[in-house]
């Protein structure tokens, strides 16, 4: 469904949810079953850094229809955003208004080379195929500019293999390890998987000082890339894993878990996987007499609404994060435009990812200049070197899909993500 329009261009969705379901956020992680995506394409496993082009040697793309070119006027200019907004574990609606909040900022002031910018919500109800389908809609009947995805890792897949193909630019949170060169309407714009898996063991290692470690991960082959480079990082490091374990993301009993994690005591554990998967886990290991240091991959539960569930489970908590803690003073901008397009509300960490999603798109379409067409576009974001004021820093280049090797560290501190150390690529 297409949302429907309030004042100033914003578009709204109402959604009711209760607290379990928003914390399942897993769309903003890893948060899915084994199903892994169909396309025509194999995702292989690579190890190169991101910013650094990938090899080009690849099957030919298969033919696909042309589609309509976006319908850009002197007036307007819109974007899709592909969200779960039903389905197994819905977005809260604190993350479009986020969105909403900074477009109109941007329309208010003139809008894009005096361009509206309009948003359009489509529902992927957290599966490939609906996935797919709403993207088909967005570019042949709305005709958007381009579309940005925010959902399961494989749904990001499936996207990325029928956009590309289709020369429609299109903006990810997260996309499977070692995206090819040759997806060159396809842009990543968080840290690489592998990349992430070895920046981890850095972490765990060189500033956490730990010597023994756990990682458990829940059972998909799109984490995989992670989990290898994390693992084989860790021990050249000369830390000791003494616990590996894959979880099912629908799981709720952890008693093996928790036992193992007592008895082998690691110092941190790694929690690869959703929100509610990691909360669980952590309560039960808590009510099992054992309390290390839990991490949170980029874009998967550093969120202060995690602590609503496991308060004390996961006090002392770590976290990667490409977007800042709400504490952070940088977020003030956004928070002053949540609380002036949304009378009551208060600003939460999930609106500032729909913020920074905003001013990326607004800044590629700034440079693209004034003759908007998807092919500027994609080169002004081929191109782009941009600093958000709540993101990481991102740059792209010749070859390069994923632009951005930073991370925020967050850690908890009275039941909120506070900033350990700003957003770097080294430990």
């Amino acid at each position: 469904m297409t949302t429907p329009r309030t004042r100033g261009g914003r578009w709204r969705r109402s959604l009711g949810l209760g607290l379990v379901a928003a914390i399942a956020l897993g769309a903003c992680g890893p948060r899915f079953d084994e199903r892994t995506a169909s396309g025509d394409l194999a995702t292989p496993e690579v190890t190169r850094r991101p910013g650094v082009p990938a090899p080009t040697a690849r099957p030919a793309e298969p033919a696909v229809p042309a589609v309509p070119p976006p319908l850009v006027t002197d007036d307007e200019v819109r974007f899709g955003l592909l969200i779960p907004v039903t389905g197994a574990a819905p977005v809260p609606d604190t993350f479009d208004r986020g969105v909403n909040a900074y477009i109109d900022v941007v329309n208010e002031r003139g809008g894009v080379r005096g361009r509206k910018v309009r948003i359009l919500i489509e529902d992927t109800q957290s599966q490939a195929e609906v996935a797919k389908d709403k993207a088909k809609k967005l570019i042949e009947q709305d005709r958007v500019l381009g579309i940005v995805a925010l959902d399961r890792l494989e749904t990001h897949d499936a996207l990325i293999r029928y956009l590309d193909p289709r020369r429609v630019p299109n903006v990810h949170l997260q996309t499977p390890a070692g995206l090819p060169a040759e997806r060159r309407w396809t842009f990543n714009i968080t840290i690489d998987q592998g990349e992430q898996g070895r920046l981890v063991a850095d972490y765990f290692v060189k500033a956490l000082g730990a010597r023994r470690v756990a990682i458990i991960t829940e059972n998909t082959p799109l984490l995989a890339p992670g989990r290898r480079q994390f693992l084989r990082r860790i021990r050249r490091l000369g830390a000791q894993v003494v616990y590996e374990r894959r979880v099912e993301g629908q799981q709720t009993e952890f008693a093996t878990e928790a036992l193992a994690l007592s008895q082998r005591r690691p110092e941190v554990v790694w929690l690869y996987m959703a929100p509610t998967t990691a909360a669980s886990l952590a309560n039960q290991t808590e009510e099992a007499g054992f309390h290390p240091t839990w991490f949170a991959n980029s874009i998967s539960w550093g969120f202060n609404l995690t602590f609503s569930v496991a308060p004390k489970a996961l006090r002392g908590a770590r976290a990667f994060s490409p977007w800042l803690p709400l504490d952070d003073p940088r977020t003030r901008a956004y928070q002053r435009a949540y609380r002036r397009m949304n009378p009551g509300a208060e600003p939460d960490d999930l609106g500032i990812i729909g913020w920074g999603i905003g001013r990326i798109l607004v800044e590629a379409a700034r440079r693209a200049g004034p003759d908007l067409t998807r092919d500027s576009f994609r080169a002004a974001m081929q191109n782009l070197d941009f600093r958000a004021d709540v993101w990481v820093p991102i740059r792209f280049g010749p070859g390069v899909r994923t632009g951005t090797r930073s991370v925020a560290v967050l850690r908890e501190r009275n039941g909120r993500w506070v900033l350990e150390r700003d957003f770097t690529t080294r430990f």
